[in-house]
């Protein structure tokens, strides 16, 4: 990959060039193909996992921080409760669920910050990952398009882009009836299984830290399908149903 720059009249970063993968699917093409053939994706979900760790490796080898863990849990879990209620407001069928939705971010204080804070992809899913061959490449790293600039490219835990994934193999699984979330429960162990590979820790031990962000990553999706396609509001507050009265 390389760039080119300017430095007037402020620096900027004019245009970039990246391989062209000839031949290349996304991963939310082959999650839906492998639906639609009855296939299992667990093996391709566990090369993603060790993929998205090898991403986040090089993002903290290329932009060093102070090495430090989120001390800031209460912080964290403050800001997802706002982004609750905020969206509660918007979204009435969300009210019943935010009590129970408020215990997984309650859960962050006084816990194991988990893993350091580093850059990381920002807005990950099945949409911004191309395979071709064995092969995964992870794509578009501008982070969440809604975002100030500044927040994209903060130190944020890297359990924000498992959790991204995570929601992306549930919304595969839900795409037709019946839907499959066993299929999504497999492909998961798998993806945190292959990450745990390379990483060298397990996310799946991380369970308060993994259900907070899961949980954010589902109120933001419902507030986004209410107010853009209300088809697939079911989806997302499938998983809100879980993550509030069970727990996970």
């Amino acid at each position: 990959m390389a760039w080119f720059r300017t430095a007037e009249p402020r620096a900027a970063t004019l245009g970039v060039l990246q391989p062209f993968l000839p031949d290349a699917s996304d991963g939310w093409a082959l999650a839906l193909r492998a639906l639609a053939d009855g296939d299992e994706f667990t093996t391709e979900a566990y090369e993603l996992g060790q993929a998205t760790a090898d991403v986040h490796l090089a993002l903290a080898a290329a932009f060093p921080s102070d090495g430090r863990a989120l001390a800031e849990n209460d912080l964290t879990a403050a800001a997802m409760t706002e982004r609750l209620e905020a969206a509660a407001h918007s979204v009435p069928a969300l009210r019943p669920f935010v009590p129970g939705l408020r215990t997984a971010f309650g859960a962050l204080v006084g816990r194991d910050a988990g893993p350091a804070a580093q850059r990381i992809h920002g807005d990950l899913h099945l949409g911004q990952v191309l395979r071709t061959g064995h092969d995964w490449f992870v794509i578009d790293f501008e982070g969440e398009p809604s975002k100030p600039l500044a927040e994209r490219r903060s130190a944020q835990s890297p359990v924000r882009d498992i959790a991204g994934m995570l929601r992306s193999f549930d919304y595969a699984a839900r795409q037709r009836r019946p839907w499959r979330p066993q299929w999504a429960l497999r492909c998961r162990e798998a993806f945190c299984a292959g990450y745990a590979a390379r990483a060298g820790w397990d996310p799946r031990t991380k369970h308060a830290l993994l259900r907070a962000y899961e949980t954010d990553r589902a109120v933001y999706e419902v507030l986004y399908e209410a107010r853009h396609r209300p088809d697939w509001l079911p989806v997302p507050m499938a998983a809100i149903e879980r993550l509030a009265v069970r727990g996970g």
